[in-house]
């Protein structure tokens, strides 16, 4: 049976930027790395609304993602 280690964690801020000629939004995103993998959602989520006023642009979603190392 394989097994998964966790490896590496990065927080995304997703950001709206404004609207194209479609009336669509459209979206940056601003990446943390070296985030701590034991990092609870509830913390994420409190420095990415700490870091959201911070921004130029609006906040739109908060992304964790987590990379594993699989092994047999």
């Amino acid at each position: 049976m394989a097994t998964a280690s966790l490896m590496d964690t990065q927080l995304r801020l997703v950001l709206e930027v404004g609207v194209d000629e479609n009336g669509k939004s459209i979206f940056r995103s601003k990446n943390f790395n070296n985030v701590k993998t034991s990092a609870t959602p509830d913390a994420l989520f409190a420095v990415a609304s700490a870091l959201a006023p911070l921004q130029q642009h609006n906040l739109f979603a908060v992304e964790r993602n987590d990379s594993s190392d699989l092994q047999a």
